[in-house]
């Protein structure tokens, strides 16, 4: 009929409709384009280029066609959701909140209209609330996976584990292809210490999606926590080579680099991360410790000053360290650090014996566990260090090495120092 018929207005919005079922965006806008330019009063053709312009990531040009849309249909219901995903997708959740809200108002039967404000709440951190509105959505709609998925997110975002589990069993009982149903399953197992569980359903969802790099990141971290290294860093690759800008895959891969003792390749990897999203304060505190056991103390000075917080004392003192194996005075800054503590419980004594004020014997006395007294003997290790006493650092420090719990970062660098100790 256009061929023939080239202003045959509604022969234009199906064409679109037709290329935005299969996908064609471009073609789908194309074919809009010319049914408002020969009808520009039809809503619907309005709210169907701005779904084209959402898939295509154009959240703004959507919203315009959204906005006319409802301008020539004040109770066109759809096109509220529509605008409010695209004010979502852009992060402007209370935006996008309104428009559900006049969604519900225009439509109380609109399952999709309370699911979507509650994936706005969630964003948003309102957890409870958010689960209201699936609560809603579900009653509804109780065959949705997806709104099953989401309220488990929700109940994930609350810390109450065990009922996001049900709610993803339900999601993939509905949807046995659902892969982010697996994944999110996968993260509450591994939030909660499941490990083998947690791989198991990262196993599915990749099986059914192999193309994201979140779930092979988080297996990765379910790897790590078993012990499982190598493992973890090969996961961590994948995730990385499926998007390259992935910061936390990159921070995942350095800590897994720091636990094998491969410092340098730790580092790396947090530069990466760092560059990516330099805001990470645990990123710095790592690469910092990393640079320290490789004995860069200057960087990694500056490092523990990016991650510092000011009422950790650990960090205190491992600034001081570096500091002050980099010939730097560092007492000043320990000493007025140490004043605003709120307790001088542990560590507050391994601080004393690190300005002097208190000897060797009275710091390991001060410890009270078995994970201090590893600190103890380091700080001390430390100490004797910075005098000169190297002969005496060297029992210390072995003395940290067979006490210390592994993961303890008193334990790398104990470590380290006495690879660098004169044989």
């Amino acid at each position: 009929p256009l061929a023939l018929y080239p202003k045959y207005a509604t022969a234009y919005p199906n064409r679109g409709n037709a290329h935005l079922t299969k996908g064609d965006l471009d073609r789908a806008i194309a074919d809009y384009d010319k049914a408002t330019a020969l009808d520009p009063k039809d809503a619907r053709v309005f709210n169907n280029r701005g779904e084209a312009y959402y898939g295509e990531g154009d959240y703004d040009r959507a919203i315009a066609d959204y906005d006319k849309a409802i301008e020539i249909d004040l109770k066109y219901t759809r096109v509220y959701v529509n605008r409010g995903n695209a004010y979502t997708a852009k992060g402007d959740h209370d935006r996008a909140i309104a428009d559900y809200d006049m969604a519900v108002a225009l439509d109380p039967e609109n399952a999709a209209a309370y699911a979507n404000r509650g994936n706005a709440y969630r964003r948003k951190g309102d957890y409870y609330r958010a689960i209201y509105e699936y609560d809603k959505a579900i009653a509804l709609d109780p065959k949705e996976a997806v709104f099953y998925n989401n309220r488990g997110r929700a109940y994930d975002g609350e810390g109450d584990y065990d009922r996001a589990i049900v709610d993803y069993d339900k999601a993939v009982a509905l949807d046995p292809k659902y892969a982010s149903a697996y994944s999110n399953r996968g993260y509450s197992d591994l939030i909660k210490g499941d490990y083998y569980c947690a791989i198991y359903e990262y196993d599915n969802a990749i099986a059914l999606d192999p193309k994201d790099a979140r779930v092979f990141s988080n297996r990765g971290a379910a790897h790590a926590r078993k012990g499982d290294q190598d493992r973890a860093i090969a996961d961590y690759d994948t995730a990385i080579e499926i998007d390259p800008k992935n910061a936390l895959a990159h921070y995942n891969r350095g800590t897994a680099y720091q636990h094998k003792g491969d410092h340098a390749r730790a580092i790396a990897a947090y530069d990466k991360a760092i560059a990516l999203d330099p805001k990470k304060a645990e990123a710095y505190r790592r690469r910092g410790y990393a640079l320290f056991n490789v004995g860069d103390f200057k960087p990694a000075a500056l490092d523990f000053l990016h991650a510092a917080d000011i009422g950790d004392a650990y960090m205190m003192m491992f600034r001081y360290l570096a500091r002050a194996r980099a010939g730097e005075n560092a007492a000043p800054e320990l000493e007025a650090n140490a004043e605003r503590l709120k307790t001088k419980v542990w560590p507050y004594a391994a601080i004393e014996l690190l300005l002097g004020r208190r000897r060797p014997e009275a710091t390991l006395s001060a410890a009270t566990t078995p994970g201090e007294t590893c600190q103890a003997r380091f700080y001390i290790g430390e100490s004797f260090l910075l005098s000169g006493d190297t002969a005496a650092a060297g029992r210390s420090l072995r003395s940290a090495v067979d006490t210390c719990p592994k993961g303890f970062y008193e334990l790398d660098a104990a470590q380290a120092e006495l690879a660098r100790l004169p044989k």
